[in-house]
């Protein structure tokens, strides 16, 4: 079963905070499994989380894993390392990356790969700007950015794409529900025209997903889940929200 839902806690967590996540978390959430939920921690806590007492099922995995398999690269952390950890899933060229860390195109389809060779599931993130939203360019951005790193991939067999504009992240801004349902589709048209053997597993909408917008957002046809940032930071919140995608969609 493909993860629907995946919280990206990003810079936040401690020991502590894993476990009173886990507690409220199942204290909250009345879905009948969690085999579709993910948690992308900081790595230093996957571990932790994938053998914590209180942990329901919830899949982990990390936000970004490097672009070889080892060697001298201090500070990073590899593919095999996640799975080694009890990690089953990577985030994969998060907008936060490419800006803050120059991540290419060609970066990406590396870790990709490393991901499909080490059995974690890559969730590949593209999205488009402000700028080139309000150009009209959406669908040219994410067409680009979609071909410019699967094309270079060798090893990759199946993934799970997350459109996040970048320009809705953290903003508390999110594009109209049919516009989402619309760029879901031809994201779906393109990987399977182009890239046909690729197994897309899902494509999850990021960016400002809370509990207010969480149904409207759901009901889309072509949207298969979601990848949530800030209100994924209490248990209680990404279970609320677990429970609206469960009534609407079902996991």
């Amino acid at each position: 079963m493909s993860l629907k839902l995946i919280a990206n806690w990003k810079l936040h967590g401690s020991k502590s905070f894993c476990t009173q996540w886990l507690k409220d978390f199942k204290k909250d959430f009345q879905g009948p499994n969690t085999s579709s939920l993910g948690i992308a921690s900081p790595s230093i806590f996957i571990n932790n989380l994938a053998l914590h007492s209180d942990n329901p099922g919830i899949s982990i995995g990390s936000q970004n894993i490097d672009q070889v398999a080892s060697g001298a690269r201090t500070g990073e952390i590899s593919s095999a390392m996640v799975k080694d950890c009890g990690g089953n899933f990577s985030i994969v060229g998060h907008s936060e990356r490419r800006i803050f860390f120059n991540e290419s195109n060609l970066d990406i389809s590396k870790k990709l790969d490393l991901a499909s060779e080490s059995l974690i599931t890559p969730i590949f993130c593209i999205g488009e700007s402000l700028t080139e939203k309000q150009k009209g360019i959406t669908g040219k951005v994410l067409e680009q950015q979609i071909i410019g790193a699967l094309e270079q991939c060798l090893k990759l067999q199946s993934l799970i794409i997350a459109y996040e504009p970048v320009w809705s992240i953290g903003s508390g801004k999110t594009p109209e529900p049919k516009e989402i349902n619309s760029i879901h589709e031809n994201i779906k048209d393109i990987v399977q025209s182009r890239f046909s053997e690729l197994d897309l597993q899902a494509v999850l909408y990021g960016g400002s997903v809370n509990m207010e917008n969480a149904s409207s957002i759901f009901k889309e046809t072509e949207v298969d889940g979601a990848l949530i940032g800030g209100a994924s930071l209490k248990g209680k919140d990404f279970a609320t929200i677990g429970n609206i995608f469960n009534d609407i969609k079902g996991l």
